[in-house]
């Protein structure tokens, strides 16, 4: 069986000049959610939030975090680790598509574990919450759900 984290992390969309929240996920999933995912280095965010990539507050600001992408997109557009916002033809899925992530997700194997999901809520750190690239949530990192896929 193999887990993975779902988040939402504050990203800056070069293209429209602004801070939005995207989803990711820890490592490239097995299974059909692997085809929704781009490995991409995100822009730098604001020193405002801590000086991070996005992934964490003391992450390296070159690491790469593995993006959704939306589930209506055609994909593409975004080589690996480059430094795409999404312009290019790959809409990162935002915590707006969280419906239609959770109806992909079941339909094709996967389970979202809500006790575990809530266990790592419970506990999870703060993080460096930040004006620019909070929107609703003072986290500049949050824990989404985690999800199983096989036997």
């Amino acid at each position: 069986m193999h887990a993975y984290s779902i988040l939402s992390i504050p990203f800056y969309d070069a293209r429209l000049q602004q801070y939005t929240k995207i989803l990711s996920i820890n490592a490239v999933p097995v299974g059909p959610l692997a085809s929704r995912v781009k490995t991409v280095r995100p822009p730098r965010l604001s020193g405002l939030c801590g000086g991070g990539s996005g992934v964490s507050s003391n992450s390296n600001s070159n690491a790469c975090i593995h993006a959704l992408t939306s589930l209506g997109e055609g994909g593409g557009g975004c080589t690996p680790c480059s430094s795409c916002s999404g312009s290019g033809g790959s809409a990162f899925m935002t915590p707006e598509q969280l419906p239609e992530l959770f109806a992909f997700l079941v339909s094709n194997g996967y389970t979202v574990d809500t006790a575990l999901t809530k266990l790592a809520a419970k506990h999870q750190y703060g993080g460096g919450g930040c004006l620019p690239c909070a929107t609703s949530n003072t986290n500049a990192n949050s824990l989404v759900c985690i999800v199983s896929y096989g036997s």
